[in-house]
């Protein structure tokens, strides 16, 4: 089978392209290796996925036109991440996200991909609501621009499907982190402080909760929404998934498990912010049921495994 992916150097894209070459897929990734972060640790990435069964293309997203081929799916995972980026580049939002979306659903209209996979996130989900976060009962507000961005690409995905003939499936990731994850994550940051004994800002006072899902088990998600709109007799008309956790941890209790990996206590600045959510926590239930989604890493156990990789970190 053969694969066109976009965001092949991010955190998500790299885990999922290692499994399908591992998987003796064939795939073509395109990424633009931006400076939103670390530019050596998507190099460093993209390398560990030189294959006879990958091809690079570095492009940004709104430029496929030069690329041609068959593909027996397409997976849009290129975009502007965070719910905070600093000003100068708020307008990604805009022309990575929304725009670019457009761009790969084009791309897979041109090319004649019939099957679609696109990443959305938690960040759509209101969390003015008791309850687990439902792909059909709980609302959608959400409260950044990225989230905003994020429900747009699902708007979109259901426009498309009015005038192109194919089967389209969003996924709602929830705070997915691991080893090569995203040095922008609380996650990482905190490890970064500790490790070097820097004042850390927590956000809110670390009583948010995160639906923390490790990015093995994300993967796993992605390889059952691929074999569900491969298998499925029937047109998927931009069904949703949540994949996350249904583990909710808070933010502080999660730098004090960091903190007892470094054996050091952190010094902490408060800050406050109103575009995050204080809470996520994912109803998986139809995961489960429908692509046999089934998380199985702890946070315990994957802040450790993302430790023990950070160790190098500095040295890729």
């Amino acid at each position: 089978m053969k694969v066109f992916v976009t965001g092949s150097s991010g955190f998500i894209g790299f885990h999922l392209i290692k499994k399908l070459i591992k998987l003796n897929y064939e795939v073509v990734g395109v990424d633009d290796h931006n400076d939103y972060y670390n530019v050596s640790l998507k190099d460093h990435r993209r390398e560990l996925l030189e294959s006879k069964n990958f091809t690079f293309h570095k492009k940004n997203i709104n430029d496929l036109e030069t690329i041609d081929g068959e593909f027996d799916i397409a997976i849009n995972l290129a975009a502007q991440a965070g719910v905070r980026v600093e000003k100068e580049k708020e307008h990604l939002y805009q022309s990575s996200n929304i725009y670019g979306f457009r761009s790969f659903c084009n791309f897979c209209k041109k090319n004649k991909i019939k099957k679609m996979i696109y990443a959305s996130s938690s960040s759509v989900y209101s969390d003015q609501y008791s309850g687990k976060f439902n792909e059909l009962t709980t609302p959608l507000e959400p409260k950044s621009n990225y989230g905003l961005s994020k429900l747009v690409n699902e708007e979109d995905a259901t426009l498309f499907l009015e005038n192109h003939d194919a089967s389209i499936i969003g996924l709602r990731f929830f705070s997915v982190y691991g080893p090569f994850g995203r040095p922008d994550m609380a996650y990482f940051l905190f490890a970064e402080s500790l490790k070097k004994k820097k004042i850390i800002t927590l956000n809110n006072e670390g009583n948010m909760y995160r639906d923390m899902t490790y990015i093995d088990d994300v993967v796993d998600g992605i390889l059952g929404a691929i074999n569900y709109v491969m298998n499925s007799n029937n047109k998927i008309r931009n069904e949703i998934f949540n994949l996350g956790n249904d583990k909710p941890i808070k933010t502080y209790e999660l730098l004090n498990k960091i903190e007892l990996y470094f054996n050091h206590k952190a010094k902490t600045k408060i800050e406050y912010t109103k575009s995050e959510s204080f809470i996520t926590h994912a109803d998986i239930t139809k995961a489960k049921n429908l692509l046999g989604y089934d998380p199985k890493v702890s946070v315990d156990e994957g802040i450790k495994k993302f430790l023990d990789w950070h160790k190098d970190y500095e040295n890729l």
